[in-house]
């Protein structure tokens, strides 16, 4: 199988995914761009945000485990792992930025609990990362590229409508300048796999799913930490 009908196949059903449940669209999201939200449950949310960046680059670290001998694909997930995890500008530290911005002391951020949706959230990457193939453990990564246009949205938000001090939200700087990156070698690393082995597209496109999901599962679990309501989105289409 080609490497363009093959990646053509993948991108379709992410791009069926999305129309379905498009993040932008997400009641979490639509709360803090129209500024619905009080600062409060913002503090809420981007705690949930702090647990999900603490444990973001362990799933990296998962697939970096995974890589075998691709060495090209070791390095890239390398440099993933330090953009997530090392520097002045480890995720985990900016929301912990943010979170002093709001308020937050670090203890309380340090002594959260998920939401269910968090719990969700966690579950589900934690198993695709650590239960099958490298490939499959990639799935989280090729979508990493969804998401610069919710961060860019938020950062407008924040400062614009929320005037927070930019420095302290540039954790939504940093995912729109980095997301598109990773995104794009995660693509690369797919296709490489893929051209090999078109027997993992049904697994690997089940991982996507799984992922995608995840990610809703995660901004349901702002909304739950911010409204202290156990609701999970719908979307806007049925299921895929």
């Amino acid at each position: 199988m080609q490497t363009s009908t093959v990646m053509d196949e993948v991108q379709a059903h992410r791009d069926e995914l999305i129309a379905a449940l498009p993040m932008m669209e997400h009641p979490v999201v639509q709360a803090r761009i129209k500024g619905d939200f009080s600062l409060d449950q913002l503090s809420a949310l981007e705690l949930q945000h702090y647990y999900e960046a603490k444990y973001f680059s362990t799933f990296v670290l998962n697939a970096i485990k995974k890589c075998d001998e691709d060495r090209e694909a070791w390095k890239w997930m390398v440099e993933n792992y330090a953009d997530e995890a090392s520097g002045d500008d480890d995720h985990a530290g900016l929301i912990l930025d943010l979170l002093d911005a709001l308020g937050v002391p670090p203890e309380r951020a340090a002594a959260v609990e998920p939401t269910p949706g968090l719990v969700a959230w966690h579950q589900i990457l934690e198993g695709v990362t650590t239960g099958g193939t490298f490939l499959e453990a990639m799935a989280p990564f090729y979508l990493e590229n969804t998401y610069p246009p919710v961060a860019n949205a938020l950062n407008r938000a924040y400062r614009d409508v929320y005037h927070l001090d930019p420095h302290a939200i540039r954790t939504y700087r940093i995912h729109d300048e980095h997301d598109p990156i990773h995104g794009g070698r995660a693509y690369q690393i797919v296709a490489r796999h893929l051209t090999r082995q078109p027997d993992l597209l049904p697994k690997f496109k089940r991982a996507v799913t799984a992922c995608y999901n995840a990610y809703i599962f995660s901004f349901d679990g702002y909304w739950q930490a911010a409204t202290g309501r156990r609701e999970f989105w719908g979307g806007v289409q049925p299921l895929v």
